[in-house]
């Protein structure tokens, strides 16, 4: 931006007129202006950094601002007198302008610009007119002298602004002057309250010191002393502490030795300024006994930091020093029994923790409270928590919602009786599925710390392997079915479907020759007309028989086909192109491809089979005319020796209670005829058969993912 537009910016935000109520004084000016000038349009126009906005407006109802790249007022500003346009359209910088070419459709123009006290231009007082026109001289005059009178408009509101401004700065400094009286009114209270505080504490000091038990004592940067309490004097043989002021130690008939100790110290405090704290040294009573004190020395500071002297406090500690060798010898043999017992415990627990850790079982110790205090792996794998998320964690907040009160219950009774089980508890995995555990819980009680044990047995994978082995019995009993039906079916439908091919050459070679013959009966063209459509109709349904009894045959079949190494990409890829047809009026396909995905050990076309039947469903479960917003997203992966294709799709979803079923034979949700629902289980069991895993989760109204695990080629157990 340039220089001056900046500070005409600035000037325009200093005026304080932007953006403020409409007023009768700048109304009055512009009706004026209108008049004067013979025009339908006025307006006071201030030119903002994008747009101008009108402070006062006749004849444009309704609008308060326009953008500044289309208004005639931002050329206006940069001219000293009249901008004048006579005609718009015949000017090349305003002909093609939607101010012109729309409403308003503004044909004549003339504006001054209106300038602040300084000089800057910040807007325009304008007429404007719907005809081209000119402006006389007299009319440029009123025009000029409106702008003035605007101009002395602002002026005064600026001015007006000021003396606001300065009024204020004048009550706030009234006001701080009246907060500064109270501020030191308030201090000189404060101040007399301070005084009789230190009245009160020197008595309080006083007090302490004639009846504290301790000894305490003050002295000068010479060791001198300058006071002590009545207590230190009687230690010194003294009557009173006055006859304890002015005296070292040595004229206290302390020996020599001790006395160089005590001044040895009294200089490293002094001198270093850190205090000497809590220290064992001996002192000589009057009678001649030793006694044992525990000595503190703090330096003693002018206002300026400076050490003039320190104050001393003792206590006698021979008793406490006696009992404390009585006390080393008890404590050496509970230290000797302790460490035994702890061997104890270490190797207690050590057993503890192996037998956790190769535990088959989920094994929670929790504290008596029901926090979670240490967990095995099983447990960790179950959950899918590490031991870290898990420590401190309550037990009960890992059950769902609504199976926490009967576990609340069943702890509140194992505190009560000692061991308790739970046949079928739910605890919450980290993916929010249910797990179900056969839980037997028990009290361990270490001294005088009590623990819950909780050890739980995985009911979810016992009741998978059931229901994957009644399943397989399932399927082997409908097997076994399938291949015969199939046998007996598939004779039959060969020659309905020979004799319905011939039925139909047939009655379209007699429809020929009649069609030459004259005089052909219009009853008969009807009857041959329903008959083709009979037949084909027979056709197809024989067709669909057909297509069930081959499913059923492979359903039945129990030898795999030759597995060879097979490239994903390209298979899902041949698929998707054979799919085209089907999905391009129902969802866009996105590829999410691993990069160098290894090929996996499989039959190619039952591979594709498999992939063609969970696209195709895919695309049925999306309604058609959408591909705008639904999605249908093929993902490859590399997980381990596996390789992993998600089907994903943006349908309708599976409802809950019917995902269980889906892998069922002859179990479907479509209407009658539209299926035979073997699609899914055929497909699950080419995948078992090549060694992989198939599995699926949908959420309805979201959509559905079909997952195929495959071995990877060399890889296949």
């Amino acid at each position: 931006m340039k220089r001056d537009e900046a500070r005409r910016l600035q000037a325009l935000e200093r005026s304080g007129i932007l953006d403020t109520p409409p007023e009768p004084d700048y109304d009055d000016i512009v009706r004026l202006a209108a008049e004067s000038c013979g025009t339908p349009i006025a307006l006071i126009s201030l030119v903002d950094r994008h747009r101008q906005w009108f402070k006062a407006n006749v004849g444009l109802h309704g609008v308060s601002e326009t953008e500044r790249v289309i208004s005639f007022c931002t050329h206006a500003i940069e001219r000293e007198g009249v901008f004048l346009v006579e005609d718009a359209i015949a000017d090349e910088r305003f002909s093609t302008s939607p101010l012109v070419q729309s409403d308003p459709f503004i044909r004549f123009y003339a504006g001054v610009p209106i300038q602040t006290e300084d000089g800057f231009p910040i807007g325009t007082l304008c007429v404007i007119d719907r005809r081209p026109r000119g402006l006389s001289e007299s009319q440029r005059r009123c025009l000029f002298a409106l702008k003035r009178q605007l101009e002395l408009m602002l002026r005064a509101r600026a001015q007006v602004r000021q003396l606001k401004a300065r009024n204020t700065e004048l009550e706030q400094a009234q006001e701080r002057m009246r907060s500064l009286n109270a501020f030191l009114q308030a201090e000189m209270r404060e101040r007399q309250r301070i005084e009789r505080q230190l009245l009160d504490q020197q008595e309080l000091l006083t007090s302490v010191l004639t009846h504290i038990p301790h000894s305490v004592f003050w002295k000068d940067r010479h060791s001198v002393y300058q006071g002590c309490n009545p207590q230190f004097a009687r230690d010194m043989g003294m009557s009173s502490p006055l006859e304890v002021i002015g005296r070292t130690d040595i004229e206290m008939h302390v020996t020599s030795t001790r006395a160089e100790a005590y001044r040895r110290d009294d200089r490293e405090v002094m001198e270093s300024g850190v205090p000497k704290l809590a220290y064992e040294e001996p002192i000589d009573r009057p009678s001649g006994e030793m006694s044992w004190v525990l000595t503190s020395k703090v330096p003693l500071k002018d206002l300026d930091g400076t050490v003039k002297g320190l104050v001393g406090i003792y206590a006698d500690i021979s008793e406490r020093r006696r009992q404390e060798a009585s006390l080393q010898e008890a404590k050496a043999l509970i230290e000797r029994h302790a460490a035994h017992l702890e061997e104890q415990v270490r190797e207690a627990h050590e057993r503890t923790l192996h037998l956790m850790e190769h535990s088959r079982e989920a094994v929670f110790v929790l504290d008596a409270a029901g926090s979670v205090l240490e967990v095995n792996p099983v447990a960790e794998r179950l959950l899918g928590l590490s031991r870290e998320q898990l420590l401190g964690t309550s037990f009960e907040a890992l059950a769902p919602e609504d199976e926490r009160a009967p576990l609340r219950q069943a702890l509140k009774d194992l505190r009560v009786r000692g061991t308790v089980r739970l046949e079928d508890q739910g605890l919450r995995s980290a993916n929010g599925e249910r797990v179900a555990l056969g839980i037997a819980a028990s009290i361990q009680v270490s001294g005088t710390a009590r623990r819950l044990l909780i050890v739980g047995d995985d009911l979810t994978e016992k009741r998978r392997l059931e229901q994957q082995s009644i399943q397989n019995d399932r399927l082997v009993a409908m097997g076994a079915l399938a291949a015969g039906i199939a046998h007996e079916i598939n004779n039959p439908t060969s020659y309905v479907l020979s004799n319905l091919t011939y039925l139909q050459e047939w009655r379209d070679e007699l429809e020929r020759e009649l069609a030459v013959l004259p005089g052909l009966p219009p009853r008969l063209g009807e009857t041959l007309s329903e008959v083709k459509d009979v037949i084909s109709e027979s056709l197809s349904g024989g067709q669909r028989i057909r297509d069930i009894v081959r499913d059923m045959r492979f359903f039945s079949h129990t030898a795999g086909e030759e597995l060879a190494p097979v490239d994903i990409h390209s298979c899902l890829d041949v698929v998707l192109r054979m799919a085209h047809n089907e999905l391009k009026h129902t969802a866009r396909v996105e590829r999410h491809y691993a990069d160098a995905l290894p090929p996996v050990s499989a039959s190619e076309g039952r591979l594709s089979q498999v992939f063609l039947n969970l696209i195709i469903n895919a695309a049925q479960a999306m309604p058609s005319g959408g591909p705008e917003r639904h999605v249908l997203r093929v993902l490859t992966a590399v997980e381990g020796d596996r390789v992993r294709i998600d089907i994903s799709d943006t349908g309708h979803g599976i409802p809950p209670e019917v995902l269980p079923r889906i892998f069922e034979p002859f179990f479907t949700t479509k209407p009658a005829g539209a299926g035979t629902g073997l699609g899914l289980s055929i497909s699950q069991s080419i995948i078992q058969k090549m060694g992989g895993e198939m599995g699926v989760r949908s959420e309805p109204g979201r959509g559905t993912t079909f997952s195929l695990l495959l071995p990877v080629c060399g890889d296949r157990s």
